[in-house]
C-alpha cells in the first residue's frame, strides 16, 4: 500500500477527535430514534430531538452527512406540490354575476348595497393601522356611510349600517 512503517502505527494508535467522538455519539442517538420511530424522521426532527434530549449541537448538514455515510434514509417523503394547479383551484369564476337571479345592477338608489371592512396602514414604515368600514349603493357606485375605528368589531359595523339607514332616510329595502 506504499505507507511507511510509522505512519501505519501512529494511524492504529492514534486517539479519536472530540468532533469524531461526538459524531459516533450522534449517530448512536440518531440510529435509535430511528428505529423507534421506524425510520419515518427525516433531518429536521431529528434535529429538533437531537437539541431537545442531548446536549449535541449540530448543523442541518452535518446531520445529513451522518445520516448519508451510514445509510440512514427517511421512507417518508416531503410530496412536492404542483403550485400552478393550486392557484388554478383558488381562481374560479364569479358565481354571483353569472345567476341571473341576483341583481346587482339595480334601477333606483337603495335598493343594493355592499359594505366591506378594510385595514388601512400609515405611519413611519407602515406601523399604524385604522379600519375603515364602508356601505356602497351599487345604483351610482357611491359611498353611503363609511366609519373608522383601531380595531374591527361589530360596534364599528353596526355603526356604519346605522349611519348608512340614516342618511336614506330608511329608504332603503333592507330591513334593520
Amino acid at each position: 500500500m506504499k505507507v511507511s512503517r510509522a505512519a501505519y502505527y501512529k494511524w492504529i494508535h492514534r486517539t479519536p477527535s472530540k468532533r469524531a467522538l461526538e459524531d459516533k455519539e450522534i449517530l448512536k442517538y440518531v440510529k435509535i430514534i430511528e428505529e423507534e420511530n421506524e425510520y419515518t424522521l427525516g433531518v429536521r426532527r431529528l434535529m429538533m430531538n437531537l437539541h431537545c434530549d442531548t446536549t449535541y449541537r449540530t448543523s442541518a448538514g452535518k446531520m445529513r452527512q451522518i445520516m448519508r455515510e451510514n445509510g440512514i434514509v427517511a421512507s417518508i417523503r416531503v410530496a412536492q406540490h404542483d403550485r400552478k394547479a393550486q392557484r388554478k383551484e383558488h381562481i374560479s369564476n364569479n358565481l354571483l354575476l353569472s345567476d341571473e337571479g341576483h341583481n346587482f345592477k339595480p334601477d333606483k338608489p337603495n335598493q343594493v348595497w355592499v359594505t366591506d371592512c378594510t385595514e388601512l396602514r400609515f405611519g413611519w414604515k407602515f406601523s399604524e393601522r385604522l379600519r375603515l368600514s364602508a356601505i356602497k349603493d351599487l345604483n351610482d357606485h357611491s359611498i353611503i356611510a363609511w366609519d373608522i375605528e383601531e380595531t374591527e368589531t361589530a360596534d364599528l359595523v353596526t355603526r356604519t349600517f346605522d349611519k348608512a339607514l340614516a342618511i336614506s332616510n330608511g329608504g332603503c329595502d333592507i330591513s334593520p
